[in-house]
């Protein structure tokens, strides 16, 4: 039996950058179910989650993940194990930024299933996300003996990365790639998605850009647009991100709120005089804080430290970042914001003094 590698290896790559689109909220889970299943009558529940889950990593279809709540709800024990429903469970949870949530519910699939090679991964991401670096390496070690050690490796020094050994996680992960390049497209992807995510932590940006550029023409996860667009924002060149990222995005049924956003931060480099993106990109922060959504505050303060420039209030929501999730991404959203604010405030100041 043979699923989708990338599909459970790219869920335990987890970016604390909102990838979720505005929820779809099903009128009744009966009528979730039953469309799906009209089109799906001969797969069981499990394939019917797979296929689901799998696609829910790719644009516009984060909506996956509220059909296979529901559809999960009516899963009786005939249609799935106990492990298997905790695994799904947890899968969606960690979506919707629920990271407490989804770790008990990985611990209790464990419990049953020690084996369990998705459930260690994704819960070895977790642990990062939640700042416990120990707990992130002793869940990558235990796949030493189950899984591809390509694999292992990469989860081993991303925890490491986390945990503040970046740059030697860097230069292992690319001897490692120098001697075992994967022949798996998909697995190709999502360890280069790793690796250039930490090469871009690490300073190098323009080399990050070089180990995404060769994949652009293939299908991609939202996570790895996301991260090529912060990569053009960053390297000054935001008519790349309005050339490629409008294309994935007028593609889509459903416009993902991250990618949106970059959007708006690529319009507004430019200098546009229309405002499409960056209305866009306020209506959904707009609506965010209505709510008082916690789960979009990464991009909620990316949103006000470029778009409106408020680097007090871009502050204030890194900082419900920070509550919730201490990857490298976090502190660095937290330290971007913070220095912003003293270097207003000096520069304030010495204008103030001049006046004077």
């Amino acid at each position: 039996m043979k699923t989708s590698i990338y599909f459970f290896i790219a869920l335990s790559f987890i970016s604390n950058k909102s990838d979720a689109s505005e929820p779809f909220i099903p009128i009744s889970k009966d009528f979730v179910v039953a469309q799906w299943a009209t089109k799906t009558t001969e797969e069981s529940f499990r394939e019917q989650l797979v296929n689901l889950l799998e696609q829910a990593i790719y644009p516009g279809n984060s909506a996956n993940y509220s059909i296979a709540s529901s559809l999960l709800a009516k899963a009786s024990s005939s249609d799935l194990s106990e492990a298997q429903k905790l695994y799904f469970d947890a899968v969606i949870q960690q979506h919707y930024h629920r990271f407490e949530e989804s770790k008990l519910l990985l611990l209790r699939v464990l419990q049953i299933d020690p084996g369990h090679v998705n459930a260690t991964l994704l819960l070895s991401n977790i642990y990062s996300v939640l700042g416990d670096a120990e707990m992130a390496k002793k869940m990558c070690v235990q796949l030493l003996l189950s899984t591809d050690q390509t694999i292992v490796a990469t989860c081993a020094l991303n925890a490491a990365a986390q945990d503040g050994k970046l740059t030697e996680s860097v230069k292992q992960l690319s001897m490692l790639l120098e001697n075992q390049v994967p022949k798996d497209d998909e697995l190709s992807i999502w360890i280069t998605e790793v690796y250039a995510s930490l090469v871009k932590a690490n300073g190098n940006t323009l080399m990050a850009d070089q180990l995404l550029s060769p994949f652009l023409d293939k299908t991609l996860p939202l996570s790895f647009w996301v991260l090529w667009s912060d990569i053009q924002l960053e390297l000054a060149r935001p008519t790349e991100v309005m050339s490629q990222v409008q294309k994935v995005v007028n593609a889509s049924n459903v416009k993902d709120d991250a990618l949106i956003l970059r959007l708006a931060i690529a319009e507004q480099e430019i200098g546009a005089k229309t405002s499409y993106w960056r209305s866009q990109a306020k209506a959904r922060v707009d609506l965010r804080e209505a709510r008082q959504d916690k789960e979009h505050a990464f991009d909620i303060a990316l949103y006000y430290f470029h778009i409106e420039q408020n680097y007090e209030v871009a502050h204030q929501w890194a900082l419900v970042n920070w509550q919730q999730a201490k990857l490298l991404e976090d502190k660095d959203l937290l330290s971007m914001t913070q220095t912003k604010i003293q270097t207003t405030l000096v520069s304030k100041t010495n204008q103030g003094t001049l006046h004077d």
